[in-house]
């Protein structure tokens, strides 16, 4: 891990990582996918300026980008938001069930996407999960996302992506046969594997474990909580209880 000036309650992102992160653009500078006028803003990362610890942790997949706006001149080069979180303030559509949540669990929660390349379609990430060139620029990136977990060491972690799973493990076993194609690949196993004679999903919490810091963690996979393929009412509410139950049963250890 990169040696970092230790904070009591929250990760300072833009201090830490951010040469490390133009570090990155300026090495796959070249790269075909900032080659288009057209996506002019995928040159322009984007990331939390500040991630908090012990906390419910959400985690998407890359920051959204809608066409025909404007990146203000201070985040040119790269950019860093602050997610408010004061109950009677409304923050952008996306982070609000996410506030939704936290606040039927009364916890502290924060905010990660895997990736910090703007795009809106999803499926440019899975275009460059295919070339070995576009394998180092999303495992450069996905380095420094999980060491940013790691260090946040968060209570619970929701992931609100499908295809953002994959890359904690999920379908590592058919899409992804080889291993190399899952950059930090958990062993994820529903049933016990007759292989390895393992399983990594919990039925009392009704959720898989991955081990952080040499301890396990509860993370849930779920649907999108915002846009057009968001969680139903009724899927929202088990989510909510879940989330609940889980982070009260580990408060009570």
């Amino acid at each position: 891990m990169t040696e970092l000036p230790e904070n009591m309650n929250e990760i300072e992102v833009k201090d830490i990582y951010e040469k490390d992160v133009l570090a990155i653009w300026e090495k796959f500078e070249n790269h075909e996918i900032f080659s288009n006028p057209d996506f002019e803003y995928r040159k322009h990362p984007l990331l939390p300026k500040i991630v908090h610890k012990e906390s419910l942790m959400f985690i998407g997949m890359n920051p959204s980008f809608t066409k025909g706006s404007v990146i203000p001149e201070n985040e040119k080069k790269i950019g860093f938001y602050q997610i408010q979180k004061q109950e009677n303030f409304k923050d952008i559509p996306y982070f609000e069930k996410m506030k939704e949540i936290a606040e039927y669990c009364k916890s502290e929660w924060t905010h990660l996407d895997l990736f910090f390349i703007r795009e809106t379609k999803q499926e440019l990430i899975e275009k460059l999960s295919y070339t070995d060139k576009g394998i180092d620029f999303l495992n450069a990136q996905l380095k420094i996302t999980f060491e940013i977990i790691e260090r946040a060491n968060p209570k619970l972690i929701i992931v609100s992506n499908a295809l953002a799973s994959e890359f904690f493990g999920k379908k590592k076993e058919t899409k992804h046969r080889k291993l190399d194609k899952i950059w930090k690949g958990f062993d994820l196993y529903f049933d016990k594997n007759i292989w390895k004679n393992d399983v990594t999903f919990n039925s009392k919490i009704g959720t898989y474990e991955i081990k952080l810091n040499d301890k396990l963690v509860p993370i849930i996979f779920s649907g999108m909580l915002s846009g057009q393929r968001a969680l139903d009412i009724g899927s929202l509410e088990r989510l909510k209880w879940q989330s609940k139950m889980i982070l009260e049963s580990r408060t009570k250890k």
